[in-house]
């Protein structure tokens, strides 16, 4: 017999009436969840004047000039299910290793991106929430009951919110050959912090949880993620290892990660092993495979931290579930008691379970609403749950080269732009 929240949460996924009065979120007829549309800036109570000057934003810092930060970018705003904005600047793909293509190929609103650690949230965690709703996961469960070599005291939540002690980064491939290589190594190694010792942002925390999804589902975390989120969502572009065209490039080879182990900063590399000892470094520029190693390499381009790809629209799509309570269109994908869980703070402000809250925080016309992530290869995302207002960035900014300038400005000053239009309605 499921506990009573767990019987609820299985009843809010299967859909029915009853339980779609506990959904917080926009009100919806017949049963059904508001879906994006394309509309105008008005329909979604934005500033058309506002809203366009975004265009002179992202075109400022896009290309060759002299304050670019990527060749190309696609930006999303959406208010209320009305997607107001959706716009491709600059390019996919300008090189081919060093040399400048004779056509580069342009960026598109429907070119796929790897989104790098917003995996976390659009693949790890949205599984992770499934999982609960469905009653195959606990949250305070220690995650030892699915990897036997975890500590005890490392739950499945302290995983989420980065707070389970372990170490930020350590390259696994220098070791591990398989998933299940890899996955040994990070359990072998000692905890960096105390459990609960404040929170350290950890890419092999999700290692972990992508590991817990495939046991606790007996499914790889693509498969269950693709069959439990994405396909009823119609997130139809989103992937691991994706098999269509139209990608946009990212770095030439894994340079950052050479120069990271060679000089042990920003963390120093546990074991005996250094560059020299790997040789499947890529020289080549990546266009479609994963530009994580850990991912790449070890986890064969399918791991809890890194390796999805999809467009704008797809997260836009997953963020309006968020909004929604948890479903989206004729499907209820999430309970709404986890949707809530899940995206309120969790031991730090700022930190929820797998998102990241408050995103909006501090940008005039905002407020402190904002639930997302963000990914290294040069992808931001927030949506304000309250207000139904979604911001998707994503660029190519490690293309053609390195060293790649942040996204951080041009977020920032999208953000203010988004908060200019909603003080600018009419």
């Amino acid at each position: 017999m499921l506990p009573a929240l767990s019987r609820r949460r299985a009843l809010l996924a299967a859909g029915g009436a009853a339980a779609g009065a506990l959904v917080p979120g926009p009100a919806r007829a017949s049963g059904t969840f508001p879906v994006l549309r394309p509309g105008s800036a008005g329909e979604a109570g934005l500033g058309r004047d506002a809203l366009a000057a975004l265009d002179d934003v992202i075109t400022a810092r896009t290309g060759p000039g002299p304050d670019a930060a990527f060749p190309g970018a696609v930006l999303l705003v959406a208010r209320g299910g009305v997607v107001a904005k959706h716009t491709a600047y600059g390019h996919a793909q300008t090189h081919r290793g060093e040399v400048p293509l004779r056509h580069p190929r342009p960026m598109r609103p429907e070119t796929l991106v790897d989104v790098a650690s917003c995996t976390k949230v659009l693949a790890t965690t949205a599984s992770v929430m499934a999982l609960v709703d469905d009653g195959a996961v606990s949250l305070d469960a220690p995650v030892a009951r699915w990897i036997p070599d975890v500590p005890e005291a490392v739950t499945v939540r302290r995983l989420l919110t980065h707070t389970a002690g372990l170490w930020e980064w350590q390259p696994t491939y220098l070791w591990a050959v398989t998933p299940e290589d890899a996955v040994s190594h990070v359990t072998g190694l000692p905890l960096r912090y105390g459990v609960g010792d404040g929170r350290h942002y950890s890419d092999l925390g999700f290692m972990l949880l992508g590991e817990v999804v495939r046991r606790a589902s007996g499914r790889s975390l693509s498969a269950y993620a693709r069959r439990r989120v994405h396909r009823r969502l119609g997130m139809v572009n989103t992937a691991f290892r994706p098999r269509r065209g139209g990608v946009a490039a990212t770095s030439l080879g894994n340079r950052t990660e050479r120069r990271m182990i060679g000089t042990e900063e920003p963390y120093p590399v546990l074991g005996d092993r250094g560059v020299e000892d790997f040789e499947g470094w890529r020289e080549h520029t990546l266009v479609g495979e994963v530009n994580d190693g850990n991912s790449a390499y070890a986890f064969h381009g399918v791991a809890g931290h890194a390796g999805l790809f999809t467009t704008a629209r797809d997260i836009a799509v997953f963020a309006q579930t968020l909004a929604n309570g948890g479903g989206y269109g004729h499907r209820r994908v999430f309970a709404g008691p986890t949707v809530d869980e899940f995206t309120s703070d969790a031991f730090h402000s700022g930190q929820g379970l797998g998102f990241w809250t408050h995103r909006f925080d501090g940008i005039a016309g905002l407020g402190e609403g904002g639930v997302g992530h963000s990914g290294f290869t040069g992808v931001e995302f927030a949506v304000d749950r309250g207000d139904g207002l979604v911001v998707v960035l994503l660029t190519n900014r490690l293309h053609p080269r390195l060293p790649a300038a942040s996204v951080d400005p041009a977020w920032r000053a999208v953000r203010e732009g988004v908060g200019e239009a909603l003080a600018r309605t009419g």
